[in-house]
């Protein structure tokens, strides 16, 4: 079984993020090859997303994206996944879905926080399946900035509200922010906070593509109506139902463990 040291769930804790080198190298392929074919399979509900976040350039979107296909539905199965979510979350933890991105761009310093529930620890594993660098659009992290309501967070987060810049307040251009670039390989994974702060830095003119899976922990009975909320909002967005078909239909009663959660609650998605 894989589990996560105790080193490594300090350093997740201290600086907000993990990196696996090769963790799927020898599922890597395979992985490439399914994410094309579903992209293909459901190009017709790829959104176009453009934003300031990514300077208005082009990034292509797809959601509840690994729900879609019953391999990469069991990759939520997988010792691997398993061992850094329960590592970090609990055992129980929940299943809060997933998305494909392909981006003709970079992203600027933000954090994650859309749709999730702060007071609970909301965890991101990122696939990038293409080889990415510093100029490529590789992924940038500030260590410790996962940590809301200190110094340091706040004040990094006083200059970004302002326009998604650190330039007018610290003279730094985004690929200029003093940070931790980690170049990825297909097979690398990387684990983050959604609170830490994160971005990529884009030179090229080679598309990249990637997918996530997302988890968090479970919640208490008195946050369920925030939970509901949430499931609500995303139904605004024209989703029916809260996981993909194949995720459900595939699910063995330990992957229900962490889809039951938001199951019994899909019944919000009515009133969206």
């Amino acid at each position: 079984m894989f589990e996560l040291t105790e080193q490594q769930k300090r350093f997740f804790e201290t600086f907000g993020y993990l990196v696996f080198k090769g963790l799927f190298a020898q599922e890597a392929e395979k992985i490439s090859r399914v994410f094309d074919e579903t992209i293909a399979k459901h190009e017709g509900e790829l959104v176009e997303w453009r934003h300031r976040a990514h300077a208005n350039e082009r990034r292509q979107f797809l959601a509840q994206f690994i729900d879609r296909d019953e391999y990469l539905s069991s990759l939520i199965d997988d010792e691997r996944i398993l061992g850094i979510y329960k590592g970090l979350l609990g055992d129980d933890f929940i299943y809060r879905g997933s998305d494909a991105n392909i981006f003709n761009c970079g992203t600027c310093w933000h954090s994650d926080t859309y749709g999730a529930l702060l007071k609970y620890r909301n965890v991101k594993i990122i696939f990038y399946l293409d080889s990415l660098g510093p100029d490529s659009g590789c992924f940038r992290v500030l260590p410790g900035s996962q940590h809301f309501g200190d110094r340091f967070s706040n004040k990094i987060q006083s200059f970004l509200r302002k326009n998604d810049s650190l330039l007018d307040d610290l003279g730094l251009q985004d690929h200029e922010v003093p940070a931790q670039v980690i170049p990825t390989e297909p097979g690398d994974i990387v684990v983050f906070d959604f609170r830490v702060k994160h971005a990529t830095c884009f030179a090229s003119q080679r598309q990249r593509r990637m997918f996530t899976i997302c988890a968090a922990e479970r919640l208490r009975e008195e946050d369920i109506p925030a939970l509901r909320q949430e499931i609500a909002a995303t139904g605004k967005h024209g989703i029916k139902t809260y996981y993909g078909e194949a995720m459900v239909r595939t699910a063995s009663p330990q992957r229900m463990l962490h889809l039951q959660q938001c199951l019994d609650n899909e019944d919000a998605l009515q009133g969206a």
